[in-house]
């Protein structure tokens, strides 16, 4: 379990993007050479609201092939509660211990409920974890480590205090923030987290974009300074994303890695992370 692995030293977690294909032997060798470097996978539900294959099935397929650990990301938008309910329950028998849980982007393809939210996906994860399901009744426990997400790129970050308030009433242990792409800023909202929830860790996002193309589309989205856009093709992205570790390393309680598919710079960046922490 991740809160095993967090109470003996800093994590590297990698995001595994996978392809709309039932085929994955090419993504199954990218990984197996991240193997002896990276602590945990998480596997994206839809991202951006784009189609993807189901997170928990695959979580399952990389966890059995590869010995890795997964942390299959659940999204509010298309959950009912009972459906929710009974994919923990499935979870749980596939040996998945690590949950990460967010409201959700609304989707580019097909059409969402948002009957849940992030709160609510957590409160019941939690509930199982006590032995109860929501309609009140008395099970065996069944313990996730609970995650959830922090975006500290918004504009208002007070609003993103409450939710986070929120996430810990309802169990929430570790927290994933999105791509950090102004450390600086990002370290006085994270010394105001912790004061105010002082139990929690902290996994920083770190994100490639590879082009300036893909960094614009993703810019809305992830709060990317038109500054740092700029250098993207002018600089070397690992040594920029290294920089950024570098500045954060003592602060946080581990790196979440996102490649967007480059697998190949991933692991370039993650050896060298690990010599530094």
């Amino acid at each position: 379990m991740l809160t095993e692995k967090l109470q003996r030293g800093k994590v590297i977690t990698l995001e595994v993007l996978l392809p709309i294909t039932t085929k994955i032997d090419s993504v199954l060798k990218e990984i197996e050479l991240l193997k002896d470097y990276i602590d945990a996978i998480n596997i994206p539900s839809n991202p951006l609201g784009k189609l993807r294959p189901d997170a928990l099935c695959y979580a399952h397929i990389l966890q059995m092939q590869t010995g890795i650990e997964t942390i299959p990301h659940f999204v509010a938008r298309h959950l009912t509660l009972l459906g929710f309910e009974s994919q923990l329950l499935g979870a749980a028998a596939l040996g998945i211990e690590n949950i990460l849980c967010v409201t959700g982007d609304s989707p580019v393809e097909g059409r969402s409920t948002f009957e849940l939210n992030s709160v609510k996906l957590l409160e019941i994860a939690r509930n199982l974890g006590n032995g109860l399901t929501s309609s009140r009744k008395t099970i065996e426990p069944i313990n996730f480590c609970l995650c959830t997400s922090f975006n500290p790129n918004i504009p208002n970050i007070t609003g993103e205090f409450v939710k986070a308030a929120e996430k810990c009433r309802c169990g929430a242990k570790v927290f994933f923030t999105q791509a950090i792409f102004k450390p600086e800023k990002f370290l006085n909202i994270l010394k105001e987290l912790r004061q105010r929830h002082r139990d929690i860790k902290v996994i920083a996002g770190l994100s490639y974009l590879h082009t300036k193309k893909r960094a614009f589309s993703l810019m809305k989205f992830l709060g990317i300074p038109y500054d740092y856009i700029n250098l993207i093709e002018e600089r070397n992205e690992t040594e920029m994303l290294l920089e950024t570790a570098k500045k954060l390393k003592d602060h946080v309680d581990g790196f979440y890695v996102i490649p967007i598919t480059k697998y190949s710079r991933a692991r370039e960046l993650i050896e060298k992370m690990r010599k530094i922490l």
